[in-house]
């Protein structure tokens, strides 16, 4: 492949990727102001009287024009060299003239050019070409027509994200059919027009509506109407079990505890995936109130299946531990470690031994306690924890070899884990701006030519590492953040086989989202621009979309009220709190009062996941500020402030630059 990308991020600070896309050494100058995005530079170039242009750098100079919206233009050029690309790139020219009729007024040929990719069998633009006429035919009135290209783009969809597209185009047409409305509930179960359309017609089936309309309902508070859709849930329902769990929620909220109760001990005794949820529901009604959820938590311990008997005895030691009543909760740990020892439950319960033992000043029993939780069935977080605290109980203990063997057991496997920076400040390895051999591959034509966008979707569909890596740096490269991030989602697994670690695959797992915003606010209220992203990427994963059940929106998760109390500190009236750039001005906002109501950092992120209140309540700490984190109530908030910090460490090890600056500012 040529060197394109070499110079593209060699300008862009991003020279990582000369491995991974095997670049050979000539590049022309106006791939090097394409990929740097010199457009003014490469429209004077390709205007100059003196030099002589090829097919391709016309064509690149048509990307360019394009991605900048400058549709007229940039149609004029690839009508003009179409038949000079390669024939397997004609139809991704054809995709953009189609695109470009369409935005300059002139849908008949837009269509004529539609028609013409649809015909093309088994394309992944299919659903994208359909889209387009579905447009075309709405613009044009026609709403039949309309209405047959969306669920065509349905049908071709490729991925949740373009079924979503094409399921809303098709409930804002005249006279919507509901089903659509329930089958975008299947991918988004909050969307108000969806559940709006399902109501309100009465000719679908009560059993079908039932569970996305019950399921709004708990999410949005209205147990009573919860408790009576859920309640209609037929039972051979693919919904079944989970409506079942939160009818038993609903009718716990509404007081209704022996219905919950019999509910939750089913869900629990048939081994259903609600099985640990159902039996941590009757632990909670047990500790609170004893009596029946009592019996019928000694009645799951005593004779249910395995995985529901360790969860209900780990629940009933936790129980009598709480009441310090040890002798009792000592007779669940031991019956729980005699029969299920090498289940999660154990490994969890021997950890709170050991913590019990460690904060109690008996540092060999708690060591004793992790050495053995270590062989049972942990996963990640677990062993990660377990890793940490019993490498410092062995220092403590003197055993230094011991020590040392399990931390760097916790570097290898988990080199950007919490407990890993806990252990190591700078990092569990080498940064460097390579990029492994297996992550090294070729992007095509497609980018050689500037279609970046396709070039990108293209990869994005690769099973193998090489393709997903691609497609990441692409969809930076576009400043889409949000698919960088899902397109190099399967390389997270790989980083523990990396020496030193690469940054390029980091940059792609840790983006820089709405770097402009981000900057503009951190600078604005003195906030680290790195600890905006270490939070947006825990609150959202970059979906600026995003709405949690609890109603929190946007990239940094803002609850209304929340949204609503700092802009009127900031003097500015309600409006879409969804919108990027106001998302994260009032989220960093709101961190920044965080920031300096509390003396640590880590008090600060616990407070914007449990609230200033809380946090309040949980100081001042006893003893270590690691201890502190560990000994948060909230278990959603220990792992809230974990992951941030995780974050937060990974943001400065990836981007030292704006790390530095960080440290200026201090």
């Amino acid at each position: 492949m040529r060197k394109t990308l070499r110079q593209m991020f060699l300008f862009l600070m991003l020279s990582c990727m000369l491995t991974a896309l095997s670049q050979p050494a000539e590049t022309s100058e106006v791939e090097d102001m394409f990929w740097s995005r010199q457009w003014t530079s490469l429209e004077n170039k390709l205007r100059s009287p003196d030099y002589e242009a090829s097919a391709r750098d016309r064509v690149m100079y048509a990307n360019s024009l394009w991605l900048q919206g400058r549709w007229a233009p940039a149609l004029e050029i690839f009508l003009e060299e179409r038949d000079s690309l390669p024939e397997k790139l004609r139809p991704y020219a054809d995709m953009l003239i189609a695109l470009g009729f369409e935005r300059t007024g002139s849908p008949r040929k837009a269509r004529e050019v539609a028609m013409s990719l649809w015909r093309i069998e088994d394309w992944f633009l299919s659903p994208y070409v359909a889209y387009a006429l579905g447009r075309i035919a709405l613009n044009e009135g026609d709403v039949p027509e309309a209405r047959g290209w969306f669920r065509a783009m349905s049908e071709r969809a490729t991925d949740a994200s373009l079924r979503r597209q094409a399921l809303g185009s098709l409930i804002r047409l005249p006279d919507p059919d509901p089903l659509d409305g329930l089958a975008l509930l299947e991918i988004s179960p909050f969307h108000k027009g969806a559940l709006a359309l399902i109501r309100q017609d009465p000719g679908l089936d009560d059993g079908v509506t039932a569970f996305p309309i019950g399921y709004a309902a708990f999410f949005s508070g209205d147990h009573e109407e919860a408790v009576i859709h859920l309640g209609r849930v037929p039972p051979d329902s693919p919904s079944a079990e989970r409506a079942r769990f939160f009818l038993a929620r609903s009718l716990s909220r509404l007081g209704r505890n022996d219905e919950a109760l019999d509910l939750w001990s089913e869900l629990a005794l048939t081994s259903s995936r609600y099985y640990q949820s159902s039996v941590e529901s009757i632990s909670r009604m047990a500790a609170e109130s004893g009596g029946r959820a009592m019996d019928m938590l000694n009645g799951i311990a005593l004779s249910g299946p395995e995985d529901p008997a360790a969860a209900a005895l780990s629940e009933l030691a936790n129980i009598f531990a709480r009441k310090n009543e040890e002798e009792r909760a000592l007779v669940f740990e031991d019956m729980l470690l005699e029969k299920y020892p090498k289940s999660r439950f154990a490994a969890a319960a021997l950890w709170e031994k050991g913590w019990s033992s460690w904060k109690h000043g008996d540092v060999r029993a708690a060591d004793e306690a992790w050495t053995k939780a270590l062989d049972a069935g942990n996963d990640r977080r677990q062993e990660t924890r377990l890793l940490y605290w019993a490498a410092r109980a062995n220092e403590r203990l003197g055993d230094s070899r011991t020590a040392s063997a399990l931390l760097d057991r916790l570097r290898k496997n988990f080199p950007i884990d919490y407990y890993t920076f806990l252990a190591f400040p700078e990092g569990g390895g080498r940064v460097e701006d390579s990029v492994p051999d297996v992550l090294a591959g070729e992007e095509g034509e497609l980018a050689d030519w500037g279609f970046v966008i396709y070039a990108r979707m293209e990869m994005a569909s690769s099973d193998a590492p090489a393709g997903r890596f691609a497609s990441a740096r692409l969809a930076l490269w576009l400043g889409d953040a949000r698919s960088a991030f899902l397109d190099a989602l399967p390389l997270f697994s790989m980083l523990s086989s990396f020496d030193p670690l690469p940054r390029p695959v980091l940059e792609t797992l840790y983006p820089k989202a709405r770097e402009r915003e981000v900057l503009e606010a951190s600078a604005r209220f003195g906030v680290d621009p790195l600890d905006v992203w270490a939070i947006m990427r825990r609150e959202s994963a970059f979906d600026e979309e995003a709405v949690s059940p609890a109603g929190a929106m946007g990239l940094m998760q803002l609850m209304p009220p929340t949204a609503r109390e700092n802009a009127a500190m900031l003097g500015e009236k309600e409006g879409d709190f969804f919108d990027p750039a106001r998302n994260i001005i009032l989220g960093t906002h709101h961190f920044s009062r965080l920031l300096k109501m509390f003396d640590r950092i880590e008090w600060a992120i616990a407070a914007y996941n449990a609230g200033q209140g809380a946090v309040g309540r949980w100081l001042p700490p006893k003893g270590p500020i690691e201890e502190w984190i560990e000994d948060i109530p909230y278990g959603e908030t220990r792992e809230f402030v974990r992951q941030i910090m995780a974050n937060r460490n990974i943001y400065r090890i990836t981007y030292p630059d704006i790390a530095a600056k960080g440290k200026d500012r201090e």
